[in-house]
């Protein structure tokens, strides 16, 4: 799924790198293959049964049927990578993160393993596959790593916030504190929430990877959703969420300081 910026709140450090995060070879093919989907729904929508728009489309979805499949190529191997990483992310110090990282790991290694027999399947390795069964077992480990990485990304914001809280008591006196006592309970209770979505606020301007990690888990987590059928969506959403996420991780490959670490 590199260090954060100097002025960075202080993070546990680790030298594992979130996941699942797609290897930088497989991002240019993956924000390719979403960007044919994206432009396949536009395109469907816009097109209103024209021939020319019919063919335009049927050869976009022929090239990302053809980069799925490449995709899937480049990924064989990729469990053993995955489990080595929930190897090293054992010796992490912090529990949570621990957990969270070595599960994530595996997940994605079980999801790696679905995808090379479904790349089995249709190149004609395995011609009996059942190619539904093997797809939704794949989505579904891989909705598990997400959710066990939006979860990691939580605990660092949380993390986070009750460090710049200490910070911001420890540097404010008492009377210069936003006096939240006026005017009855549902006025402090706003005033508390409005002090606490500012400082979160502040907690992700602060933190670049922490919230680019955060965007990009969270457009995923469309994809397996909607495979799943757990979610409804259209594949213009999908594609706009696959291509988000794609172009949020080639910045982290652009600029590696942005790639949240452990």
């Amino acid at each position: 799924m590199p260090s954060s910026p100097e002025k960075a709140s202080p993070r546990p450090q680790g030298g594992v790198p979130s996941a699942p995060c797609p290897p930088d070879s497989l991002v240019v093919p993956r924000a390719a293959q979403y960007a044919c989907t994206l432009a396949g729904a536009a395109l469907s929508r816009a097109g209103n049964g024209s021939g020319g728009s019919s063919g335009t489309l049927s050869r976009l979805q022929h090239l990302e049927a053809h980069l799925s499949l490449g995709r899937k190529l480049l990924r064989l191997g990729g469990s053993a990578e995955a489990l080595a990483g929930a190897q090293r992310s054992l010796h992490l110090p912090d529990p949570v993160l621990r957990f969270c990282l070595t599960l994530s790991h595996l997940n994605r290694a079980l999801f790696l393993a679905c995808d090379n027999v479904l790349w089995a399947g249709k190149t004609g390795i395995l011609p009996g596959l059942a190619m539904d069964k093997w797809s939704q077992r794949s989505f579904r480990y891989y909705l598990f790593a997400l959710v066990v990485n939006l979860s990691r990304d939580a605990y660092e914001v949380r993390v986070l916030l009750e460090r710049a809280e200490a910070a911001r008591k420890r540097g404010k006196s008492p009377e210069n504190r936003p006096q939240l006592q006026a005017d009855g309970r549902i006025q402090h209770l706003r005033l508390q929430l409005q002090l606490q979505l500012q400082l979160l606020l502040q907690v992700l301007r602060d933190n670049p990877p922490l919230l680019l990690d955060l965007l990009r888990n969270a457009c995923d987590l469309v994809i397996p959703l909607e495979k799943l059928g757990l979610c409804r969506s259209s594949p213009g959403i999908v594609g706009f969420c696959g291509l988000t996420s794609s172009m949020l991780s080639i910045l982290t490959i652009l600029h590696p300081w942005l790639k949240l670490k452990p």
